[in-house]
């Protein structure tokens, strides 16, 4: 079930922020000019943003992608919205990493996710939620991609922390998120690269 990935994945945040120290929330990433308090920082405002798009009515548009493959696609195509925005997102991340203490980020997921996460356990998962304005989907969509967030974003601070990976998204966090990026890319392409019948380009599936 997507929440229980999501769950185990939030989990794992919140133990990895109250374990470092000053040194270690400013070690560089892999991702070009991200420390890991930016990483952090980045996607520390996901449990409250699946709260609020619970609790808010339905927009009155229709679905406009069927699932998060559909969407991801649409939003990583080239010059698509991942492109648009990845400047914005990294000067805010870097933004809010500066203004907001360590102990602050990591509560996002030791206070407020276990509370999310209950609430999502009662909540109707194939209402429409409105996807940061470009899109309307399921929320249960919605979480996949979250989940898929979660684990990339704590494999880009694992890697500079030295620390396993997958370590804790082992499971269902690690599963949903292979399951989604397989359903994203050309599934002809995937195959024929997958099984060495041909080398089509197939990677990078998101940015």
């Amino acid at each position: 079930m997507i929440i229980d990935a999501l769950d185990q994945a939030w989990r794992a945040w919140g133990e990895l922020g109250s374990e470092l120290g000053p040194a270690q929330w400013q070690r560089s990433t892999r991702l070009t000019s991200w420390t890991v308090k930016d990483v952090y920082a980045h996607y520390s405002g996901f449990p409250a943003a699946t709260a609020a798009g619970i609790e808010v009515p339905e927009p009155p548009r229709p679905v406009t992608h069927t699932d998060a493959a559909e969407l991801l696609a649409f939003m990583q195509r080239p010059g698509g919205v991942a492109d648009e925005v990845a400047d914005h997102l990294r000067d805010q991340a870097i933004e809010q990493a500066a203004a907001v203490p360590t102990s602050q980020l990591v509560e996002q997921f030791t206070e407020v996710a276990p509370q999310v996460v209950a609430t999502l356990r009662t909540a109707d998962l194939h209402r429409r939620v409105d996807y940061g304005g470009v899109a309307v989907v399921s929320a249960a969509e919605a979480l996949r991609i979250f989940t898929l967030e979660a684990v990339v974003h704590y494999f880009d601070m694992a890697t500079a922390l030295d620390r396993p990976v997958p370590g804790p998204m082992a499971g269902a966090p690690l599963r949903e998120t292979v399951r989604l990026l397989a359903d994203t890319a050309d599934p002809i392409a995937f195959i024929d690269a997958a099984t060495g019948r041909s080398s089509p380009q197939v990677f990078p599936i998101m940015r």
